[in-house]
């Protein structure tokens, strides 16, 4: 991963129904420049994860699958470090 477009930062895994995931807490356009849709990978507590940012309003985050979830063993209410960086961006 290039170094001047990686992320780092700690956040709590949430919840809200059925549907887990991390909130984002910066602006990807600011970071990343203006895009149709940021796909990302890295790692949540070095654990390697994939995905493309959800976004509600002006607000973003990454969705984590109840699969990951199993096999990670982290669950919501977790604190956990997460770094990411934008796929195709070097």
């Amino acid at each position: 991963m290039s170094e001047t477009n990686q992320i780092t930062f700690d956040t709590t895994v949430q919840s809200e129904g059925k549907f887990k995931f991390v909130a984002i807490p910066f602006s990807p356009r600011e970071v990343w420049g203006a895009k149709p849709r940021f796909s990302v990978s890295g790692t949540i507590n070095k654990i390697p994860v994939r995905g493309t940012l959800g976004a509600l309003g002006q607000d973003y985050f990454l969705r984590l699958s109840v699969a990951w979830l199993r096999d990670s063993g982290i669950v919501p209410g977790d604190t956990v470090t997460v770094n990411l960086s934008l796929e195709g961006f070097h």
